[in-house]
């Protein structure tokens, strides 16, 4: 059980790196193709403009699948597939998080 910690961090990272990515290229597409919606959800970016009310209106966005009123299919192929990822990542997270939770005591301080 214990290997298995190492191989879930690192796959948590690298889909970190990916969803910046993801998101990224969804705000690029916003920007350049409903710059009304970009504007509408406060003009977010990864570094630049990053606050929990851009945040919110991100996965508002996402979740809520607010891209299919734009009728881009690029941008909703890319916005279903961060739904979907984000799922997956917050399943091995808080799977993860449990796991180590109930481990026995001398087991988790290894």
């Amino acid at each position: 059980m214990e290997e298995v910690f190492p191989i879930a961090f690192g796959t948590l990272m690298v889909m970190v790196l990916v969803w910046f990515f993801l998101l990224k290229v969804i705000f690029k597409k916003l920007e350049r193709e409903h710059p009304e919606k970009y504007k509408q959800m406060g003009e977010p970016g990864l570094i630049w403009n990053n606050s929990m009310k851009t945040g919110f209106a991100t996965l508002k966005f996402i979740g809520l699948r607010e891209h299919t009123d734009l009728n881009n299919p690029a941008l909703s192929k890319l916005s279903d597939f961060a739904l979907v990822f984000f799922a997956v990542y917050t399943l091995i997270f808080f799977s993860m998080t449990f796991a180590i939770l109930n481990m026995p005591m001398q087991a988790a301080a290894i």
